[in-house]
């Protein structure tokens, strides 16, 4: 959902006025014009029950693609979802970049070949961990 909402931002934020007017009307500053970029495909499926799917794909080469599940909890109002996905894009150098990502409980975790790599694991980390499992939630 929150995906949603900033993609929705950013579309209000494109289809602002490109230019800038004095209080006579007059322009001011004339601000660049963005290219057209075409959406070439889309798709939104969701059922009664949280779950959804989403995607699409311009031709500017930006790509997206979500899977979220939703695990309810005992209480109305409770629970978690989570969220596996992947987005594409091209740099202004031409380079085109990839990033695969799962969103749950446990935080953003996002996979890239350019993304940089987490240390390795901590010793006294990983005797806090054994010695009290309550306070961490369990690894997939």
């Amino acid at each position: 959902m929150k995906m949603f909402m900033l993609a929705c931002l950013v579309a209000v934020a494109a289809a602002a006025p490109q230019q800038v007017f004095d209080e006579f009307g007059n322009v001011v500053v004339e601000q660049f014009s963005l290219p057209k970029i075409r959406l070439i495909s889309q798709r939104f499926v969701q059922d009664g029950r949280g779950n959804y799917e989403y995607g699409y794909e311009q031709d500017n080469g930006q790509k997206v693609e979500e899977v979220g599940r939703s695990f309810p909890g005992p209480e109305p109002g409770t629970g978690s979802i989570s969220k596996d996905g992947s987005f594409e894009f091209i740099s202004p150098e031409g380079l085109k970049f990839r990033v695969d990502y799962q969103a749950d409980e446990g935080g953003f975790k996002p996979v890239g070949d350019h993304l940089p790599v987490p240390p390795t694991q901590l010793p006294e980390y990983a005797q806090l961990r054994a010695q009290n499992p309550e306070l961490f939630i369990p690894s997939p």
